[in-house]
């Protein structure tokens, strides 16, 4: 759960909120940091898919989760890690469904104090909506590693 002071003390929540703002960056400009950033995106989305194979064989059931996030925070990630360059080509690329809070309109406005975390009220909301989504949409199945849940 989220720490219950950043949800009930302004103070406390501006101070958080002005941690994740040192954060945000302006695009990057410089062609080879652009290229260097593409580079460990690639890697990591390379590791993800190792690591579901890895589970996988070992049996265990894969599903990805994108969670909400707000503000600032979901302004950088939409410019620097855009989602058809990151969480699609994931999916796809390591065959495991995901549920993300975008295509989903019960997953949809909650709260977010400091832009990157559910309150507590919401994240319970959350919990009850992603398992209605993954049991509506048999999406146990497609992650379980032979397709049978």
């Amino acid at each position: 759960w989220m720490w219950d002071k950043v949800e009930r003390d302004p103070e406390y929540l501006a101070l958080v909120q002005s941690i994740w703002a040192q954060n945000f960056q302006p695009p990057m400009t410089d062609p080879a940091k652009i290229e260097a950033h593409w580079a460990t995106v690639d890697t990591q989305i390379e590791r993800a898919i190792a690591a579901v194979s890895a589970l996988r064989a070992r049996g265990v059931a894969v599903i990805f989760v994108r969670a909400p996030s707000s503000g600032g925070y979901i302004e950088g990630e939409r410019r620097d890690f855009p989602r058809d360059r990151t969480w699609d080509v994931l999916l796809e690329r390591s065959g495991a469904p995901g549920v993300h809070f975008e295509d989903h309109a019960e997953l949809q406005g909650l709260d977010t104090p400091e832009w990157s975390h559910l309150s507590r009220a919401d994240a319970e909301k959350f919990t009850v909506a992603l398992a209605a989504i993954i049991e509506r949409d048999g999406l146990w199945r497609t992650a379980s590693p032979r397709g049978s849940g």
